[in-house]
């Protein structure tokens, strides 16, 4: 279930999870990589996680539903599935950009920047491994809650942040 104060976030997000895609495939376009769907939802996933946790509000509006695979967004799933486990072939418009705002554009690049580089089955076996797609996976459920998401990634950078002052 959403927390009340993501859940009005959400309301007020115009972004979609397709839009932040079109922007990654564009991106990609430009500097020459590939991206599956397989990919796509786990760049999805760690890209609406990361920015619950820096900005506490979602990036996009749509539910991440918890798969065999890992966490998945169906809408997007749905849009590229007729690609099967090849490359999506996106052809840019050039206009991906235009919606999004200066600071969610900076957060976008920052996040390929260190995303882009795992392989899907690195970021299959990453969500496999964290506690918010598990725990939905094995109950069940509809969907993986945002709250359980930032609840943990902030944990995880919490924690990272205090092993890296030990050092």
């Amino acid at each position: 279930m959403r927390g009340k104060g993501i859940l009005s976030s959400i309301l007020n997000t115009k972004i979609s999870a397709l839009d932040v895609a079109k922007y990654f495939l564009s991106k990609a376009n430009r500097e020459g990589d590939w991206v599956t769907n397989l990919k796509m939802q786990k760049l999805l996933y760690y890209a609406q996680a990361w920015y619950l946790v820096n900005y506490n509000a979602p990036l996009f509006k749509e539910p991440i539903r918890p798969w065999a695979l890992g966490p998945v967004i169906k809408e997007v799933y749905d849009e590229f599935k007729n690609f099967g486990s090849a490359p999506i072939d996106y052809k840019s418009t050039g206009q991906e950009s235009n919606i999004f705002s200066k600071k969610q554009k900076q957060f976008l690049d920052e996040f390929y920047d260190i995303f882009f580089k795992f392989t899907a089955h690195e970021l299959v076996n990453m969500s496999h491994n964290e506690s918010p797609w598990k725990d939905a996976f094995e109950k069940r459920s509809n969907e993986i809650s945002l709250d359980e998401i930032k609840r943990y990634y902030t944990h995880l950078l919490e924690t990272s942040q205090k092993n890296a002052k030990k050092r």
